[in-house]
């Protein structure tokens, strides 16, 4: 028999229920040691993907062996046998525009890749080789547990990894979830060795035991027929890969039991936070998916329109947002929780906060299942399926080889996007779960620093004390399950909804690039009409410019405080609109505390307000005109204002204890930007700032400015100047005096020039973190079109070399 006769597959599946603008084919293989597979065959594609998953995570981790399954996975990238040199497959990577990582999760551990699409073939094969023939060498081992030690220390100071090392920690005993799951040089090989445990051959052993070909899955993006990537799963002995008959784990008991419930934890968190979190064991609910039972839940609990949790506590001032999450940790159990971001009056006010979430869960079981509520969130994600934006690559081939873990490939594609079952018993048997009795309640805040009864988490060393919810808070609890609230329901029908999906006649002439299409001085239109995805969607960009926004420290703080306000005001009105996918971003063009923004439309555009609105174009215009009258009219609530400023202040202190590599980058940004104020320098006016100052800016805002406004997608050049049209007359209507910007009130963004042979050393000291950070910046000049690339192939140069020799051989946590 030839090797291209030989039989690798048990099992095709081509029934692969697809998105109408998904013109890739698919194949789903089940192949004989029990791999399954989906090839993608993409060939417009200008990158390949693969990622490939094993359903055995940090909870399989021996209890004596704290972040074996973890170490596990940074081994097997140190060499094969095939391919022996340690950093073989990250070279290979890096010298064909590729990149690599993975990540070891609590029941699973994926592994993935990109790499130009010339390349697969020869990316898979040494790929292939980390389940067919890992190394594990002696030394590589002796140096591999300091990088993860390394990535320890980074996290040490992370309040997202000592939360959740709480969470953990607060599991029955016995249970997986109580451990830790990272490691460090003391759990895997100190205290190993203190054990009579060696760790190479522990690794051996995990590796023996768990990667096997029967609990993998694995998807293949290519540019390829399916046929040719089907050959190279032959060719490269996919089907070698030894299915040692490896049992699923699945948890037979939550990670909560009655004797770990109904109790309060207190946390004391590096930065300065005010959460509290309400938590529920939950069931797996990933088979599910048909009906999705948990987002049901989650979609009400989580509203921000009238009548929802997140109104009533705004209005209030006790918390400034509200995050529900339903997910799975690992098979067999999970967990429900609802998260609020609190004022300092809100954490005073923490039963009252869980008395409301169980006013509002009591309304929920009271009511029943809606039937209009699923059909309308079924008709919301079809609609998202049907007109769905290609994913990056990457990130498609780990989705998809993760869900193949419990998703059949017919729905492998689709699952979270077709409700078509609508389960309102189970959706009764869930809510009936959320009871005071089965809950836990975290409260996140620096008060509880050095309070009486405090113990420190033994890994992370994180602050926290564990009590009993009082019998009469209990009471309180169990008698607001059954007391309706006055201010809450549930949410009205969303009309925002879209109904049109036509298309806009097409241009005559495809253009490249946007054209400008008008410029009166009061504003420069740009416009480019969809030639390439024929979607019913749409973005409108616009930067009003205007000098008074960044002139100096306190106007930065005023103009972004103003934004803040804004955005929160405008969160219960624009809900509806975000779920049914029309959706903004409102923020500050200059580099205050809101500066995410980036100036995506004009690099040289300083001092400007950004509104970006993206989503379904039949509606857009109107929610563009309606944006835009809201910023000229808007009058700021002053309990909101008080519980905005009081989170602005918040952040701007917290930026000190970010991570180093964070840090270096903004301070790169203060030496070299003219015009940027420093957090120090915006907190420094703070207590300059009040609510009429903001009120005022409002009033200011538009009396001088500019307009630049790009439209993009499906609409017509007409539309666009139709728009810009009646945004000027919303803008002149509201301030009649404005005036025109002279020139020199543009404030281009400029940076200090550094001629050849400067050289400049900044040092900061940071005390939080037990790891720093070196970021060394070149100048290349005034940047172009050519430059650029070549500035990006350096770095594609250098990036595997720097990697191998920091993180490898150097065993530092050189990730960034």
């Amino acid at each position: 028999m030839t090797e291209a006769d030989r039989n690798i597959v048990l099992k095709r599946y081509n029934s692969i229920v697809k998105g109408p603008q998904d013109e890739r084919e698919c194949r789903g293989l089940e192949l004989t040691n029990g791999l399954r597979v989906l090839l993608v065959s993409d060939p417009t594609t200008d990158k390949s993907a693969v990622s490939l998953a094993v359903k055995a995570g940090h909870l399989m981790d021996p209890w004596e062996l704290p972040g074996l399954a973890h170490f596990c996975e940074h081994m097997l990238f140190l060499g094969t046998s095939k391919y022996p040199l340690e950093n073989e497959f990250t070279k290979f990577l890096s010298d064909n525009a590729g990149s690599y990582n993975a990540c070891t999760e609590p029941d699973h551990t994926y592994y993935h890749f990109d790499v130009k699409p010339d390349q697969l073939y020869g990316a898979l094969d040494r790929f292939v080789q980390f389940f067919l023939c890992p190394q594990f060498t002696k030394s590589a081992t002796e140096r591999e547990v300091c990088a993860v030690d390394s990535e320890h220390l980074s996290n040490l100071n992370s309040d997202y990894w000592r939360i959740l090392q709480v969470d953990r920690s607060l599991s029955r005993p016995g249970h997986d979830n109580r451990k830790f799951c990272t490691g460090n040089k003391k759990t895997l090989l100190e205290d190993a060795r203190k054990k009579g445990i060696e760790p190479r051959d522990a690794l051996l052993e995990f590796y023996k035991k768990w990667y096997s070909s029967n609990i993998m899955t694995c998807c293949i993006i290519g540019k390829e027929s399916l046929d040719v990537l089907e050959s190279y799963l032959r060719t490269l002995e996919f089907d070698a890969i030894q299915n040692k008959k490896a049992e699923s784990k699945v948890w037979a008991e939550f990670q909560y039991g009655p004797d770990q419930l109904a109790k309060k934890i207190d946390v004391v968190p590096i930065k300065d936070k005010k959460l509290v979190s309400i938590i529920f064991p939950f069931p797996d609910l990933n088979n599910e998916y048909l009906s999705q039972p948990g987002h049901y839940i989650a979609h009400l609990i989580g509203h921000k329109g009238p009548g929802s949790i997140s109104s009533e506590l705004k209005r209030l001032g006790w918390a400034s947002s509200l995050k529900p999450e339903s997910k799975t940790i690992a098979a067999g159990f999970g967990y429900f929780n609802v998260t609020m971001d609190l004022s300092t009056e809100g954490l005073e006010h923490v039963d009252e906060i869980i008395q409301l979430m169980f006013n509002y869960i009591g309304m929920l079981q009271s009511a029943g299942p809606q039937q209009w509520i699923h059909e309308e969130l079924a008709e919301l994600s079809a609609i998202e399926f049907r007109f769905k934006d290609r994913e990056p690559l990457t990130k498609n081939a780990i989705k998809v080889a993760r869900n193949l873990q419990y998703i059949p490939f017919e729905h492998i594609l689709s699952s979270r996007y077709l409700l078509t079952k609508y389960n309102p018993e189970r959706i009764k048997e869930l809510l009936s779960t959320l009871t005071p009795s089965n809950m836990l309640v975290r409260v996140v805040s620096k008060k509880f620093k050095e309070q009486e009864g405090n113990t420190n988490e033994p890994v992370y060393g994180t602050e926290m004390k564990v009590t009993d919810i009082s019998p009469e808070k209990m009471k309180k609890y169990e008698n607001a399950l059954k007391t309706s609230h006055h201010a809450l329901h549930l949410p009205e029908k969303n009309e925002y909804i879209v109904t049109k999906f036509d298309q806009k006649p097409r241009e005559s002439v495809k253009n490249e690039h946007p054209r400008l299409i008008s410029d009166d001085g009061w504003s420069r239109v740009w416009f480019k009409q969809d030639d390439e995805y024929n979607m019913p969607k749409q973005e409108t960009k616009l930067a009003f410019t205007t000098p008074i926004v960044a002139q100096n420290p306190i106007m930065s703080l005023i103009s972004s405080l103003w934004l803040w306000c804004l955005n929160d005001t405008l969160t219960e009105e624009t809900y509806n609109a975000a779920i049914a996918g029309l959706k903004f971003q409102l923020e500050s063009g200059h580099n205050g505390v809101h500066e995410q923004a980036g100036n995506w439309l004009d690099p040289e555009r300083h001092a400007s307000i950004t509104l970006h609105v993206y989503g379904y174009d039949e509606k857009q215009p109107l929610f563009v005109k309606h944006l835009t009258k809201c910023m000229t009219n808007f009058k700021i609530d002053r309990t909101r204002f008080d519980v905005v400023f009081e989170s602005l202040k918040r952040s701007l202190t917290n930026h000190a204890f970010s991570q180093p590599y964070m840090l270096s980058k903004y301070f790169n940004e203060l030496l070299v930007v003219e015009k940027v104020w420093s957090k120090e320098q915006l907190l420094a006016v703070c207590d300059s700032a009040t609510l009429e100052d903001v009120q005022g800016f409002s009033k200011e805002l538009f009396q001088a400015f500019h307009l630049e406004l790009f439209v993009h997608g499906n609409s017509t050049e007409k539309k666009a100047i139709q728009l810009s049209n009646e945004l000027m007359d919303i803008l002149k209507s509201a301030a009649p005096n404005s005036r025109l910007l002279y020139r020199n009130e543009h404030n281009p963004r400029r940076e200090f020039q550094l001629n050849n042979g400067d050289e400049y050393i900044y040092r900061h000291l940071q005390k939080t973190h037990d790891a720093g950070c070196v970021e060394v910046t070149f100048k290349f000049g005034v940047q172009n079109t050519y430059d650029n690339a070549l500035a990006g192939l350096i770095s594609q140069l250098i990036r595997q070399p720097a990697f191998s020799t920091l993180r490898t051989k150097e065993s530092l946590d050189a990730t960034r």
